[in-house]
Parts: C-alpha cells; sequence; structure tokens
C-alpha cells in the first residue's frame, strides 16, 4: 500500500480558504490565485478522496457534513505543518 500523501498541503490550504471565505471566488481573492485554479485544487481533492466537499447554496460553497469534518481535520494539519516549520527555522538558527 503506498503511504505517500495524496493531497498536498496547497491544496488543503485551498480547501480551507474556500471553507473560511464561502466560495471559490473569494477563496481565490484570499489566496491570490485565479478562481480557475481553485475550482480545479478543490475537484481534484474530491476527486481524489471520492466525497463531496460541498453543496452550492446560491452563490456560495456550503461545507457539507463530510467537508465540515475534512475542514476540521485540514485546520489541524495545516497548524502542525506550521508547527514543523517553526522548529525547522528555530533548528537553523541555532546550528548556524
Amino acid at each position: 500500500m503506498d503511504s505517500a500523501p495524496r493531497i498536498s498541503l496547497e491544496q488543503w490550504r485551498t480547501f480551507v480558504a474556500v471553507v473560511e471565505a464561502g466560495g471559490q471566488a473569494a477563496a481565490a481573492a484570499r489566496l491570490h490565485k485565479s478562481q480557475s485554479t481553485v475550482t480545479y485544487a478543490v475537484k481534484q481533492l474530491q476527486a481524489l478522496l471520492g466525497v463531496r466537499a460541498f453543496e452550492t447554496r446560491g452563490r456560495r460553497a456550503v461545507p457539507t457534513a463530510t467537508g465540515q469534518l475534512l475542514y476540521q481535520r485540514a485546520k489541524a494539519i495545516l497548524e502542525d505543518a506550521e508547527g514543523l516549520e517553526r522548529v525547522r527555522q528555530r533548528a537553523a538558527v541555532a546550528t548556524r
């Protein structure tokens, strides 16, 4: 079984931005990316996971129950990754 992550931190970051911004256009503006890039990342993430993470209500992207669970875990993963980066930076300074 391949244990390599199938979804990048950038894809999770994009997913979180869509949830928090309430849509792909707003997330794209927040991330300084094109809307098509954000849309592609979300579609790819959903396809890799085999889930529907959002439903459209008017012009808003609302997370499904599964999407809400993914959002909570994605936030934790991103916080962990940021913590690891801070440790790496402190270690790099300490070894100079």
